[in-house]
Parts: structure tokens; C-alpha cells; sequence
């Protein structure tokens, strides 16, 4: 499969080495070197000519079919977000952007086979995973509205024969001269909130890129919104908080879990998640609303290098490539950051001071990448809002989702993988992280009491 696509882009590629071949949750990368000739005897002319750096990313759902019904339906619906996003919503964005940033690698290839996996296009997206929701909670698809019965079946895999998603695209290590890391220093999470802000601002309140954004990627932009969701992740909140005070209490301070309503946060978050979530979710015509990355953690992030070899140091491009839009969609930019913030920064820097300076430097961002006519319709005061609301709807993910039968054994086995965020890594981070999701819902309970104005 995997030459027969690359031979697609270059026809003149005989065969290729897997240099590094990445195994994850839902997807497969390899890092390869292909070669448009065989290697020649010595002496002879002229040189083959060097291989071809590439990244492949290849999803196999037949895989992956051992997962629950909404779990895998939304591999797939990711897998087809990011494919569309690299044919059709990146030429869109690229002729916003001023400065020549390419915002990701070069792709040469993003094609799927999907039929049968995903509903009709004339359905929505929300439509789509509330029956995958319904079904892996054994819900009859007669209850399901009129449309069209999901055809996978646990029992029988058939349907995923035959389907994949795939993408070539230059490897940014090597073609590039690149690197990722996990938590990032000071100098570069300046640099990575910066591209964010640039990759918000592109879009930022434009109704013709966001309605196109809604209907070909995700209405509701982010691996963790809550209508992405399984929602047997919400029933788990009371219990996971539970658990994780029991088990990773004792590494707290003496007195952190003394405060009743800080003992209630799993029940809090749950009766305060649809409200927080409705308040993230603006329509493509909406005020604030933007083109939201989705997944915006620290590996997702490529910083070029350059070398400095008197002292040893590692300096960063002006702006770093992104990779991964494949929960990309419609929503606030501040919920890539609130994201971002929890998963790529240290610990030290979090109690420095962090959190409010890559939030002021991102606004400060914002506002000057945006066109005249749009500086300054979002007050600073409305995103740190938004942004409170995001951290606690993070934390909401991560205590349904990561921290679900959480001990130490389990931080200390994610310690050295860069792939999970601080806040599952690191016992400090995580219980900053509960500080803070407590103080900011404090504040948006207040507000859930006081009457609304429609």
C-alpha cells in the first residue's frame, strides 16, 4: 500500500527504508527514505541522486476494531477531518496568510476510503456522533431519528475491509532541519503560542472560511469538546476525582484537599459542563469564532533549529510548523490555548508566572496579526474569560478521560513520554492544574447563578 502511494506522487520511486516507524492509539507513522534508483557499483556515473525525506500517516481502522463503537467511529471521522483539511481548508488559509508562513509540512498526498464508515454528507456532524454516542451506550438505532443505521458491528469487521487514510507529506527532521519536545522552555512556548495566535488570526470572524470549515471538518473543533466526546467519560468525573485524591493526595501539600468544594470538583465539573461547553462553541457567524487546531500539545509542534555550536544552546525559527489538524474545526482560539498551556508547560514555569505571560503574549499576538477592522473586537477581558472557561473544560477531559483509575504507578510510567501532557506526567502539574480548574469554576459558578440575557 504504502509504495503504491508514494509511487503515486513520484513515479520514479523504486522502493523505500522505514527509518522510524511511530505506533499510537489510532494511527501509525513512519519516517522513510526513498530511493528513485538502486544503488550503483563504485565508479560508475553519474551518482544516484539522494533519497527523498518523507512522513507517512496511515490509519487502518480494521486496526483499531477492537475499540468501542464511538471511539472508533471517531478515528475515523479524524481520519477524514484531516485529509479534508490539507485538500480543501489549508489552500483557503494560505492565501490569508502575509508573510509566507506555511503553517505545516508539504503534503503530497492526503487521500481515504471510507464508504460505509461514515453518514451521508447531507447529515451533520453533531447528528453523526450522537448516534455513535447512543450506540456504545446500547441504545437501539430505532430511537435513532430516520437516518441511516451505522453499518460496523463488533461481532463482524467486514465493513472495515479495505478502508484507510493516508499522508505523505516531507519529514520536518530531516527536510527541514527540525525538532519537537515536551515541556517547552520559556523561549520556545513564546514561539508556539505565537504560531497559534497567527494560525487563529487567519480566520478569525471570516464566515465564508468558517462555514466551509464547519461543514467539510468539524462543526465543534477539538479532540476534547465535549460533543466529541464519549459520554461515559462525564459519568466518570465524580468517581476519577475521588480516586485521584486518594491516590495521588499524599504528594500534595499539606491541607490542599481540605476545602470541601475542592473535594466536590469531579461533581462540579459535571453539572458545569454543558454550560461551559455551549459557551465555547460559536457558530461559524458568531462573534470571536475562529479556525481552532484541535489538539494543540507540545509534539504537535515542529521548532527549526539552528545549531549553536559555541555554546551549545538550541535558538527557534520565528515560526514553528504545525502537524495533526485532525480534530480541526470551528470554535474559540482560546481553547488551543488553555490546552496547550496544561500540556506543554513545566511546573516551575506554571509557578513563575507562566500561564498569565503566554496569555497576554498570545492576545498581544492576536490583535496585531488581525486586519485593521477586527482589532480589538475581542477585549482582553472577554478571552481571559474564555479562557478560564477552556482550562476548566480541559480539565474536564482529562479528569473523564486520562484520569480515570489514575495512581502514581501510572504518572510515573508517563513521566518520560513526551506524547502525554504535563498534567499526566507530572504530580506538581497535575495538582496546579486542579488548582486552578477549582479557582476559575468558582468564578463561572457564580455566573451560572446570576440571570441570563437572551
Amino acid at each position: 500500500m504504502i509504495l503504491t502511494k508514494l509511487q503515486s506522487i513520484d513515479p520514479n520511486i523504486l522502493f523505500y527504508d522505514t527509518t522510524n516507524h511511530i505506533i499510537q492509539s489510532s494511527a501509525e507513522g513512519f519516517a522513510i527514505k526513498a530511493y528513485t534508483s538502486l544503488e550503483e557499483d563504485e565508479g560508475t556515473a553519474p551518482p544516484p541522486p539522494p533519497p527523498r525525506d518523507l512522513f507517512v500517516k496511515y490509519v487502518e481502522p480494521k486496526k483499531y476494531s477492537h475499540k468501542v463503537w464511538a471511539d472508533l467511529k471517531r478515528t475515523v471521522h479524524y481520519t477524514r477531518t484531516e485529509v479534508r483539511f490539507y485538500n480543501e481548508i489549508l489552500p483557503l488559509l494560505k492565501t490569508k496568510v502575509k508573510d509566507g508562513w506555511p503553517i505545516c509540512p508539504t503534503v503530497y498526498l492526503a487521500e481515504y476510503e471510507l464508504d460505509g464508515l461514515l453518514l451521508p454528507e447531507d447529515h451533520n456532524e453533531e447528528q453523526f456522533l450522537g448516534i455513535a454516542n447512543k450506540l456504545s451506550n446500547g441504545t437501539s438505532t430505532q430511537s435513532c431519528s430516520c437516518l441511516e443505521e451505522p453499518k460496523y458491528d463488533e461481532s463482524d469487521t467486514s465493513v472495515l475491509d479495505g478502508k484507510y487514510g493516508i499522508l505523505v507529506m516531507d519529514n520536518l527532521k530531516e527536510v527541514n532541519n527540525c525538532f519537537q519536545t515536551s515541556p517547552l522552555e520559556s523561549n520556545m512556548a513564546q514561539q508556539s503560542v505565537k504560531a497559534l495566535a497567527k494560525f487563529h488570526a487567519i480566520a478569525f470572524q471570516n464566515h465564508e472560511i468558517l462555514t466551509t470549515v464547519s461543514s467539510r471538518l468539524c462543526r465543534f473543533g477539538g479532540s476534547y469538546h465535549l460533543k466529541n466526546r464519549n459520554p461515559k467519560e462525564m459519568q466518570h468525573l465524580e468517581k476519577a476525582f475521588d480516586d485521584f485524591m486518594q491516590c495521588i493526595g499524599p504528594q500534595a501539600p499539606l491541607g490542599f484537599f481540605d476545602d470541601t468544594m475542592l473535594q466536590n470538583l469531579g461533581k462540579r465539573v459535571y453539572h458545569a459542563a454543558e454550560f461551559i461547553s455551549q459557551e465555547l462553541s460559536p457558530s461559524p457567524s458568531e462573534p470571536f469564532a475562529t479556525i481552532v487546531h484541535g489538539d494543540y500539545k507540545a509534539m504537535n509542534i515542529f521548532f527549526p533549529m539552528e545549531d549553536k555550536v559555541l555554546t551549545g544552546s538550541i535558538t527557534t525559527s520565528p515560526t514553528p510548523f504545525l502537524i495533526d489538524f485532525a480534530s480541526t474545526g470551528v470554535g474559540l482560539g482560546v481553547s488551543d490555548l488553555a490546552m496547550h498551556i496544561a500540556h506543554a508547560i513545566s511546573c516551575d514555569d506554571l509557578d513563575n508566572g507562566m500561564e498569565e505571560r503566554l496569555f497576554h503574549h498570545y492576545y498581544d499576538t492576536l490583535q496585531n496579526a488581525l486586519p485593521h477592522s477586527l482589532k480589538n473586537v475581542y477585549s482582553k477581558k472577554d478571552a481571559w474569560r474564555h479562557y478560564k472557561f477552556a482550562t476548566v473544560d480541559y480539565f474536564r477531559f482529562i479528569l473523564g478521560r486520562q484520569w480515570k483509575g489514575v495512581t502514581m504507578q501510572v504518572f510515573e510510567k508517563r513521566c518520560k513520554d513526551t506524547n502525554f501532557g504535563m498534567v499526566n506526567r507530572c504530580t506538581r502539574a497535575a495538582l496546579h492544574f486542579v488548582k486552578r480548574a477549582d479557582v476559575y469554576l468558582r468564578e463561572i459558578e457564580e455566573e451560572m447563578q446570576q440571570p441570563r440575557n437572551y
